[in-house]
């Protein structure tokens, strides 16, 4: 079993570093990261390369124009192959791991068939009490408007990812979503694996850190609360009753 992780950097160079150096502290060596870095005038990219330290399994790229989250994490699941039994996990550049078994406790719950995805628990790298979120409550099937528990370390199946349709990706205008892309695609797997097959793992792994100036909560702020009602309002996915034998979006309304 191999880990692909999925690596956004802004501006973040004070930070980078930590996000590598946990991943390569980490007793799981199975892994791959895939780490995108959108130019915001900083030293993120060189600062990443010094800390991968020619470790194979560290795979940088730099963009020539900021993309933001969205296409950048569609972008880095398909540098990461396209097995379909594959599992992603999401760590932002500026956040670390907090154990040096995160990544043994995410392959552990694969271990059961019946997960399809996982989502978790963190600390606030201000206030430790932040981040311990509860699992949803079994049998929930509406997630949008259920309060929002989807949060990190959120992983899940390259399979269950293919089945999102791309315009779930996109702002009205068309363009993916800028900020909250965590919700555009968690709030689909999640409607289409239920509790049944969503896993809620207790445990914190990740350390995220609310002490980045340049985080994009603080400074799309208002982009965030619109587009997070634009994706709430849409239409749920279908439920899956197994894993498809064919890729394409199940949505409730077809």
């Amino acid at each position: 079993m191999t880990l692909k992780i999925i690596t956004n950097c802004g501006a973040c160079a004070p930070y980078v570093a930590r996000c590598i150096d946990s991943l390569r502290m980490q007793t799981f060596e199975d892994w791959e990261v895939f780490i995108t870095i959108d130019p915001c005038g900083d030293d993120t990219a060189e600062r990443a390369i010094d800390a991968a330290d020619g470790d194979p399994r560290i795979h940088v790229i730099r963009n020539e124009r900021r993309l933001w989250a969205m296409e950048n994490v569609i972008r880095a699941v398909d540098r990461s192959g396209f097995d379909p039994e594959d599992i992603l996990v999401v760590l932002d550049g500026d956040d670390w791991l907090a154990t040096n078994r995160a990544l043994q406790t995410i392959a552990d719950a694969y271990e059961d068939d019946d997960c399809w995805m996982t989502y978790g628990s963190w600390v606030s790298s201000i206030d430790p009490k932040d981040g311990r979120w509860p699992a949803y409550t079994d049998g929930t099937r509406d997630f949008r408007s259920a309060p929002w528990r989807g949060t990190a370390v959120r992983t899940w199946k390259r399979w269950l990812w293919d089945e999102i349709d791309d315009g779930d990706f996109r702002d009205v205008d068309g363009s993916y979503f800028r900020i909250v892309e965590d919700r555009a695609y968690m709030l689909p797997m999640l409607e289409m694996a239920t509790t049944n097959h969503a896993k809620h793992i207790a445990e914190v792994l990740l350390v995220y850190n609310r002490a980045n100036p340049q985080g994009v909560g603080k400074i799309l702020y208002d982009e965030m609360i619109r587009c997070t009602s634009v994706i709430h309002a849409r239409p749920p996915y279908r439920a899956l009753l197994g894993k498809p034998f064919t890729s394409g979006a199940r949505r409730a309304s077809l």
